[in-house]
C-alpha cells in the first residue's frame, strides 16, 4: 500500500485537493482522519482492537457541542438531521468528517468497521493505522492512500516517525489570504481567542489561568468555562495579526520538519498555481503519487476549480492589509520560492 500525507495550515486549499483526488479511481482520499481523532491520534502504548476502536468511535464532546449549538462548518459532513446518531447524541469521532466523505451511507460504513476493528490483536497504534488504511483501500477498490487533515503541518514530525515510508505533499497559500480566511472560520477563531484574552488580562498566552479570568469581560470568562455561543466566537473582535502570526508559526514549524524529508518524497504545491493551471498541477501531482492522469480526469477536476478565489486580502483597507503582511512575513520567507 502506498501512503501519502497532504499537509498544510488549514484554509490553504487542501480540501479542494482531496476532493479532486477522491474522484480518481486509484486513490483513496481520506479527509480529516487525524483531525477527527484530535489528541487521541498518537497513543504511546500498544492497543488491542477494542481500544483502537474506542479511539475511532468515542464521541468528542467539544465537537458535539459545536454541532448542538448549530455550528455547521463545511468539514462537518455527517447527516445530523437524518443519520443514526443525530445532534443530540454523541457522534462517533470518525463519523463527523471522514466517513461521510467516503460514502453516502456513513452509518453503514461505520457498522462494517465496528464488525472488523475490535477483533484486531494488540500492537502499536501505527500497525492499526496501516491495517485500517489497507482495509479502506480494499473496501473501495483503490490502490493509493492519501490522508489530508487541516493544520497537519503541526504534526509532520509525528507522521514521519510513525510512517517513515510515507510521502508528503505540502500545499500552501498566499499568507495574508490564508490568514484572512482563518479569521472567518469558527475553528481557527477558537484557536486565536486565547491570544486576545491573554492580552486583555495582561499576561502571556501560556500564562492565562483561572485566577486571571476576573480581568476579562463576562463573555470571555464564559468562553473559558465552556459556556459560550457561536455568535460570541464569530463576533469577537480578534486582531488579524493573530491569525497571521498563527499562520507564520505553523508554516515555519512544518517547513522545518519537511526539510528532513528526502526531496524525492516531497512535493510542494502552491494553491494559486493550482487554481491558475489545474491540468498541469494535477498532472504533476498524479505523477508524484504514481497514478495516471488521463485527460478525462484532468478536465473533470479543472471544471470544479474556481480560479477567482485569490487576492481577498488585497481588498482590505491599507492598515489591515499592512497588519496582515507584517504578521505573515516570517512564514512567507520560510516557504519555497516560485
Amino acid at each position: 500500500m502506498s501512503l501519502t500525507f497532504v499537509v498544510g495550515t488549514g484554509r490553504c486549499g487542501s480540501t479542494v485537493l482531496s476532493k479532486a483526488l477522491h474522484t480518481h479511481p486509484e486513490i483513496l482520499s481520506l479527509s480529516e482522519f487525524f483531525a477527527s481523532l484530535r489528541n487521541r491520534s498518537f497513543p504511546a502504548a500498544p492497543l488491542d482492537g477494542r481500544e483502537f476502536w474506542r479511539i475511532l468511535s468515542e464521541p468528542d464532546p467539544s465537537v458535539d457541542s459545536m454541532v448542538r449549538k448549530g455550528l455547521r462548518t463545511p468539514e462537518l459532513a455527517y447527516p445530523y438531521e437524518t443519520g443514526r446518531f443525530g445532534r443530540a447524541a454523541g457522534v462517533p469521532a470518525i463519523c463527523h468528517m471522514t466517513l461521510p466523505l467516503l460514502s453516502d451511507d456513513p452509518d453503514g460504513l461505520y457498522d462494517e468497521l465496528a464488525d472488523e476493528v475490535p477483533s484486531w490483536p494488540r500492537r502499536p497504534v501505527v500497525h492499526h493505522y496501516r491495517n485500517l488504511f489497507a482495509w479502506f483501500t480494499r473496501r473501495f477498490g483503490r490502490r493509493i492512500t492519501v490522508e489530508r487533515s487541516g493544520t497537519s503541518l503541526l504534526y509532520v514530525h509525528r507522521l514521519r516517525a510513525m510512517f517513515p515510508e510515507a510521502r508528503f505533499v505540502h500545499i500552501f497559500r498566499d499568507g495574508p489570504d490564508c490568514a484572512l480566511s482563518m479569521s472567518r472560520h469558527y475553528g481557527f477563531r477558537l484557536i486565536v481567542l486565547p491570544r486576545a484574552a491573554a492580552r486583555m488580562a495582561g499576561v502571556p498566552v501560556t500564562g492565562l489561568v483561572k485566577h486571571h479570568l476576573d480581568r476579562l469581560p463576562p463573555d470571555y470568562q464564559r468562553f473559558f468555562r465552556r459556556d459560550f455561543s457561536v455568535e460570541f466566537v464569530m463576533g469577537a473582535d480578534l486582531a488579524l495579526s493573530d491569525f497571521g502570526e498563527f499562520w507564520s508559526s505553523t508554516i515555519r514549524h512544518g517547513v522545518r520538519a519537511l526539510a528532513e524529508v528526502d526531496p524525492s518524497d516531497r512535493l510542494d504545491l502552491r494553491y494559486e498555481r493550482l487554481l491558475a493551471e489545474p491540468a498541469t498541477q494535477f498532472a504533476a501531482l498524479a505523477s508524484f503519487l504514481g497514478v495516471a492522469a488521463d485527460r478525462q480526469w484532468l478536465d473533470q477536476v479543472a471544471e470544479r476549480i474556481d480560479p477567482s478565489r485569490v487576492g481577498a486580502a488585497r481588498q482590505l483597507d491599507p492598515s489591515d492589509q499592512a497588519e496582515l503582511l507584517a504578521s505573515c512575513a516570517p512564514g512567507e520567507q520560510a516557504l519555497p520560492a516560485g
